[in-house]
């Protein structure tokens, strides 16, 4: 009976104050679109950089012998590769730097001579053109092909002639396609057979690295750490090629959770000066109650099932903004340099998860602000508040 009169009363009061209700509410449901919105940026933002900077390059990076250049037996090893489990592609590559010249525009690019039937598992070059085939490098030697960015800066098309200069030697090649893969390396990438690339590179029969896909990622380490231990060559996984990039996303996590601390301490703030202007303009109300028989612990309770009443609203009204918002972001999608950010543009995920949390937030919120408001109600002494005016 006395949890049913707790509950009665904090329902009326909340009728009998709509505006407080009101403004509640708001600051709650801010608060929780705003981390909900937060949390679907900081899950995009990671989605985004394991699927164009992580998952879109080699899971494995197998490099020459100390005081070596070049891998020479790099056919040899490929095969000793594949014998791996978890191995889904392997794919040798010679790199170098050289200057494409088109219709008197020049840009300094970075070379990858490939074997197209063994690079297009690696990096899945197919799906990311836009124009041509990459197979195409497999039926003619002198094609290449370039990334998007490129393609605009020296005004190159699918079927132009580009000039391939590297030092003292030059060569004429066809573009045989044109891909876009969001990131920086649409500015500077050119694929060519690794014919050409041994040609126009002079370095022979001798590739740079022998690249490597697994079927599960996080796999990556223990390959590289077994390749190193029965090799003389070395192997470098994804983890420590991105350690930076995995750092800088462990930081921005840390920021995000001192960022939702502060909107919490925001949020609670406000409920509970709203809950403290409403105990001083009801002191005489609580006298009368407590007068009547109320302990200061159903005084307590009053006050405490008036913030989490209002906890749910906020979750629901929070939540329908954070959609709102997430929808917008998706719908006018802002562009992002990806030299500077990783990735081309802002993506929003939105989980269930994330809702989840945002009841569990709100609730919370609730519960905290309104602890210290209602400590002090039950405090009140009845026969002065009774008295008040």
């Amino acid at each position: 009976m006395s949890e049913m009169f707790e509950h009665i009363i904090a329902s009326h009061h909340i009728v009998r104050n709509p505006r407080m209700a009101f403004f509640t509410v708001l600051s709650v449901a801010l608060a929780v679109a705003i981390i909900v919105v937060m949390m679907g940026l900081m899950g995009g933002f990671r989605e985004e950089i394991m699927s164009t900077t992580i998952e879109n390059n080699p899971h494995v990076v197998i490099e020459p012998k100390e005081g070596e250049n070049e891998i020479h037996l790099y056919r040899t090893l490929s095969a000793t590769v594949w014998t791996y489990p978890g191995v889904v592609a392997v794919s040798p590559r010679l790199k170098g730097k050289a200057v494409v010249e088109h219709r008197d525009m020049a840009r300094g690019v970075e070379v990858v001579g490939v074997i197209p039937a063994d690079e297009d598992p690696l990096m899945r070059v197919e799906r990311d053109l836009i124009e041509g085939s990459f197979m195409d490098l497999e039926l003619s030697r002198y094609s290449a092909v370039i990334g998007s960015r490129l393609a605009e800066e020296i005004r190159a098309s699918t079927g132009d002639r580009i000039e391939l200069i590297r030092q003292n030697r030059s060569i004429s090649l066809k573009v045989a396609g044109i891909m876009e893969t969001g990131t920086a390396s649409d500015k500077t990438l050119l694929y060519i057979p690794l014919e050409t690339a041994q040609d126009i590179l002079g370095q022979g029969d001798v590739v740079s690295e022998v690249s490597v896909r697994l079927s599960d990622l996080y796999d990556a380490p223990y390959l590289a750490e077994e390749i190193n231990r029965k090799t003389s060559y070395t192997a470098r996984s994804w983890v420590e090629i991105n350690r930076d990039i995995l750092n800088l996303l462990e930081t921005q996590s840390r920021f995000v959770i001192i960022f939702y601390i502060l909107i919490f301490a925001i949020a609670g703030f406000g409920i509970a000066n709203t809950m403290i202007m409403i105990i001083t303009r009801r002191t005489k109300e609580i006298g009368i109650l407590m007068a009547m028989g109320a302990t200061r612990l159903s005084i307590m309770k009053i006050f405490i099932l008036e913030s989490l009443i209002l906890a749910p609203p906020s979750a629901l009204i929070g939540c329908i903004l954070a959609y709102i918002a997430a929808r917008l972001i998706m719908m006018y999608p802002v562009e992002l340099p990806s030299e500077i950010y990783m990735v081309s543009r802002m993506t929003v995920v939105m989980k269930p998860e994330f809702f989840f949390w945002a009841v569990i937030y709100s609730m919370i919120v609730n519960l905290v602000a309104g602890l210290y408001p209602a400590y002090r109600a039950s405090r009140l002494d009845p026969v002065e508040a009774i008295a008040v005016e």
